[in-house]
């Protein structure tokens, strides 16, 4: 029988695991959209998701694996992680808002 912490380890690495999946999945949609339409503002939209759902799951791997071989990493996972997250995030919202509302960009999202 597995234990408390294993049990919901595995909750939250299955449900990281569907919440990229599914990003991966709007992200491919969003694009193909951008490739039949040729519209800017899906291309815009497509990396502004990308941001969003996949880069901060890419930086957070990233760090999992790095951090063993940097010393006091704490630090770093407690404060500079977060901080670039949310910088992705921010970005990745600019760019959605960018393609819903910039006039420069022609075609329709």
């Amino acid at each position: 029988m597995l234990g408390r912490e294993t049990t919901l380890y595995l909750v939250l690495l299955a449900s990281t695991l569907l919440a990229l999946a599914l990003g991966l999945t709007i992200v491919f949609q969003a694009y193909r959209g951008y490739r039949r339409n040729d519209s800017t503002r899906m291309l815009y939209l497509a990396v502004g998701l990308g941001f969003v759902t996949i880069a901060p799951f890419g930086l957070s791997l990233g760090f999992a694996l790095l951090t063993p071989f940097v010393p006091n990493a704490t630090g770093l996972r407690v404060s500079v992680l977060p901080l670039l997250r949310r910088l992705l995030e921010i970005t990745g919202l600019g760019l959605i808002l960018y393609s819903l509302y910039s006039p420069r960009l022609g075609g329709s999202v």
